[in-house]
């Protein structure tokens, strides 16, 4: 076989090989990524829902939600109910913020019923180390300035960082970041009040 036919046909099988080995750490890569999202949200799920809150199985009371506009969901998303002789008591909706600074940021805000949060779970990002990740709990303090507050205790309108005029902190050099996830936090706490009227509305008509 002559150096004009066989240097382009290995080439060929390097680059078929390559192609292989890439497609397949890539599918590994997701999979792996998906399981410790899931593991994560799992245990997140004992903090966003409290076992005072609830007597009901977390992962059987799921409802599959898919709210671009309100929650900025690019896919259906579970929402997590908690139930305490059979009525609701909290809720973990998802979140996703779109205009993080290296992309979207998706998490979880527990809620109770009377609007409180309970907790706030990042479940996953891709934002700059050192900067925008210190929204991460084991990197920062900076999500527990938001459990027991409420659109009632803070107004719509201070729901913001303190740069834009609000009144949560932001990370120093890293404006975006918080901002996005204070707006996320906000769309949640309004799908809740939602939920709650939608849910009293359809008990109402279940008793006419």
């Amino acid at each position: 076989m002559s150096n004009f036919i066989k240097i382009p046909l290995v080439l060929a099988l390097v680059t078929f090989f390559a192609s292989g080995l890439l497609m397949f750490s890539e599918n590994a890569t997701r999979d792996k990524i998906a399981e410790q999202k899931k593991t994560l949200l799992l245990e997140s799920l004992k903090d966003l829902i409290p076992d005072a809150l609830h007597d009901n199985d977390l992962t059987q009371d799921v409802r599959l939600i898919n709210r671009p506009k309100l929650l900025g969901h690019r896919k259906q998303q579970a929402l997590y109910i908690g139930t305490l002789n059979g009525t609701t008591t909290a809720l973990a909706v998802p979140v996703t913020a779109r205009n993080g600074y290296s992309g979207d940021i998706d998490l979880m805000v527990g809620i109770k019923n009377n609007g409180e949060i309970t907790a706030v779970k990042i479940l996953e990002q891709h934002e700059t180390p050192g900067l925008g990740d210190l929204i991460v709990t084991n990197k920062s303090d900076w999500l527990k300035q938001f459990p027991t507050l409420s659109l009632k205790k803070v107004g719509e309108k201070n729901w913001k960082v303190k740069r834009d005029g609000g009144q949560f902190d932001q990370i120093t050099g890293a404006t975006i970041t918080p901002r996005a996830v204070v707006a996320a936090i906000k769309q949640a706490l309004l799908f809740q009040q939602e939920f709650l009227n939608t849910e009293k509305e359809d008990k109402e008509d279940t008793v006419k």
